[in-house]
Formats: C-alpha cells, structure tokens, sequence
C-alpha cells in the first residue's frame, strides 16, 4: 500500500536499495563502505515512508465522512466519525458527584458571608475545614459522636478568644454554624453528641471507658466505639478520644494513649502521631492566648494613659475656666465700688 500511495519517491528509494544491493561485490573497500552507510539510509527511507502512508491512510478513513438517510424524511447527512470516536470519552461518561475541598469552603463563606474572619484565624479554620472534608468524603467515614466531640473542641481551642479579639461580638457561634453545615453535619447533633461524650467521660472511671471500649458492657458510648472500630480514623476522631482521656483524668500520653488505641482497634502509629499533632497545636495556640494576652494589657495601658491625659487636661481647663471667672468678678467688684 506504500507504494501505491506513495509515487514517485517510494519507487526511487526501491530501485536504489536495489543498486545499493548489487554493487558491493564489485566495488573496492571504500566503495563497499560508503555502499553500506547507503543501503542503511535506504531502509530507514523506506520504513519511513510505509509508516507516512500507513498514517495517511489511517487518517483519512478517520476523517471521512459517512452519509447517512432518515428512512422517514429521505434527507441525507454526514457524519464526521472522529466526532463519535471523541465523544466517547471516559471522563464524558463518568459523572463526579464527591463534594470538593473548594464546594466546602464556598458554602461555607454564603452561610458566613461577613464580616469576614480575621486573617490569623482564617488560615487555621480553613486548615480544621479541609480535613475535616477530606475524612467525611471519604466512602470509608461514618459519622459517630467521638467524632463530633473532636470537632467541636478543635474548633474551640481554636476560635476560644476570637470574640474577645472581635470587641466582644457574638460571632463564634456564627462561624461554628456555618462551618459545620458546609461539612454536610447538623450543628444540634454535633453539639448534642459532644455534651454527651463529655459528660459521659467525667462520669465514667478509665477502667470502666476501656470495658466499655472492649464490648464488655454497654453504655452511652457504645454505639460511637463499635463505629470507630469499623471506620476511617482521622485526627478529628483523634482529638475527641484526647478529650474524653482529658475529662477522665488519664494522663494524655503516649503509652496510655496505645492503650486506648489498642482497646478500639486503631493503629497506634496513627494515633501516636496525631497526638505529636495535637500537643504542637496547643502549644501554638496557647503561644497565640498568650500575645492576645499581651496586646490587651498593652492596649489596656494605652487607654489608661488617654483617658489620665484627658483628665488632666480638663482638669487644667476647668482651673484656667475658675481662675478667669475669679478675675472677672473681682474687676466688677473694683467697678461697682467706684
């Protein structure tokens, strides 16, 4: 097909590899030599060209058009197959329906449009948000109260001061809701779950939670340990088991935390290492407490100042207000007298 698609050049490459072919026996060293480097172009030549001619004739089959008739109307058309073979893409075909990182935080500002988070808490919320999202997408995730109660406290360690840092505005519970709605959750649940698993581990002694963990016996939270035994761990899951050894009175730290983890079936390299996580973040926050601590006082001090400046200074001028009153009843006195 090369060459009947080809012409002229096929041809010539043929009948020079055929000269190319015969000539060496009769030809000296060098001839033979230079014959050689020939015969090799020759090949390459012609590879090239049935490979151009297989193409060209692939090509063409895919772009011809192909009439069609309506046996009802009679009218002919042409379709271009290419287009078939491109809408028949994979990525055309499969419908993406997981929520994503960017419909997460979209909803999230619509349902806390303003005024807008500050920046030194905005990046720590989107981060919260983020892998919060990412647990809950993911098909292995079930929703359990343990979950809720970490939730709700990483949230709370990290917004505890923004309404002070606001001038004392109400806004914390605003943003609690919103995030919380934007993840796909119900605020009520969430805050219902967490009362319950703090109350239930300030009452509860550790060798009660760790039987209850076992499946020795059944309490309120039951139900939230057989889910964790069963579904994805993740750091939010992480900080509420940290919470609940917190509110019993267990020493949160790394030989108590294994054996919690080993008593829910959790990995303990995981949860070892979310609490390496989780103890660095208290510290930041607390680091962060510690400057708003500051900045107030400073602030404090500096109204302090104003409002003793102030006071002096009206205090001058009430002085200077009494002492020009004094001279002029004094100047009517000398006028009356005389």
């Amino acid at each position: 097909s090369g060459f009947r698609r080809g012409g002229i050049i096929p041809t010539f490459i043929f009948l020079s590899l055929l000269l190319s072919l015969c000539s060496p026996v009769m030809m000296p060293r060098v001839a033979r030599f230079r014959s050689s480097l020939l015969v090799r172009a020759c090949l390459a030549a012609v590879l090239l060209a049935t490979w151009w001619c297989h193409s060209s004739v692939s090509t063409s089959a895919f772009l011809a058009t192909r009439t069609r008739c309506d046996a009802k109307t009679g009218r002919t058309s042409d379709e271009r197959r290419y287009l078939t073979a491109r809408r028949s893409s994979v990525v055309d075909s499969v419908e993406n329906n997981v929520k994503t990182v960017a419909n997460t935080l979209d909803a999230f500002f619509e349902g806390y449009p303003k005024p807008p988070v500050l920046p030194m808490y905005r990046t720590f919320l989107v981060d919260l948000m983020t892998q919060a999202h990412l647990a809950i997408v993911d098909s292995r995730f079930k929703y359990n109260a343990i979950f809720g109660l970490g939730l709700k406290k990483a949230f709370g360690g990290l917004m505890g001061t923004y309404d002070k840092t606001m001038g004392g505005q109400p806004e914390t519970e605003k943003i609690w809701k919103a995030m919380v709605e934007a993840l796909g959750l119900s605020m009520e649940t969430v805050d219902s779950d967490a009362a319950a698993m703090e109350s239930y581990a300030s009452t509860t002694s550790p060798a009660d939670i760790l039987a209850h963990m076992e499946g020795s016996s059944e309490s309120v939270a039951s139900e939230a340990f057989s889910t964790i035994k069963s579904s994805l761990y993740n750091l939010n899951l992480g900080v509420g088991i940290f919470q609940m050894m917190e509110t019993s009175k267990v020493d949160v730290k790394k030989e108590n935390v294994e054996e919690w983890a080993k008593a829910l079936k959790i990995r303990p390299a995981k949860i070892t290492a979310d609490l390496e996580v989780y103890k660095m973040n208290r510290k930041k926050l607390q680091a962060a407490e510690e400057m708003i601590r500051e900045v107030e006082i400073r602030e404090k001090k500096k109204l302090a100042e104003r409002l003793e400046a102030k006071a002096k200074a009206l205090a001058e001028k009430a002085k200077a207000s009494t002492q020009t009153s004094e001279g002029e009843a004094k100047t009517e006195s000398a006028d009356t007298t005389k």
